[in-house]
């Protein structure tokens, strides 16, 4: 793990959901206010839906911890991403997922691994990203146009895979 229960992020998060490649890794960060017990107790004991869907230009991740948290939705740009070259040499990823609170505080942290099928899912279309043309204003025209037209709920249907972990 990049962090542990209790460690505090330096980096400042807005509240929401963000994601990275860092250290062979997928990291998705939950950020909220505060965190009840029963919510970080679920991300450890429930079921975990990792869902990836890749439209338009857009790979993106939605996450839901059954009883816990609602389907929410991060997009990946890999080329945002400083490890971009590594990611697509990998053949099979990890993700961490945080619940962290108001106080930047680790509040809940799990380890998952894709299996190698999706995994060379989500290369594939990450591959496919990083040879497209590429403008921030467009994926940006891209992302907006899928969200606004879906809630996170409603793209489960469109998922290349749906992970239970």
């Amino acid at each position: 793990m990049i962090w542990n229960h209790g460690d505090t992020l330096a980096i400042p998060l807005a509240d929401g959901i963000v994601i990275d490649y860092v250290e062979n890794r997928f990291v998705i960060v939950i950020k909220d206010e505060l965190w009840c017990e029963h919510e970080c107790q679920a991300l450890h004991q429930n079921p975990l839906h990792i869902y990836f869907l890749y439209e338009r230009v857009c790979a993106i991740f939605l996450v839901e911890n059954v009883d816990s948290i609602d389907t929410s939705d991060v997009s990946f740009d890999i080329h945002e991403c400083a490890e971009a070259k590594q990611l697509l040499a990998n053949d099979q990823y990890d993700v961490e997922i945080y619940l962290v609170n108001k106080n930047q505080t680790i509040c809940a942290a799990r380890r998952l691994t894709f299996s190698k099928e999706q995994s060379a899912i989500i290369q594939e279309h990450l591959c496919k990203q990083y040879d497209t043309p590429y403008d921030d204003a467009g994926f940006d025209r891209a992302l907006q146009k899928i969200q606004g037209m879906y809630e996170p709920f409603e793209m489960e249907g469109m998922a290349l895979f749906k992970g239970i972990f």
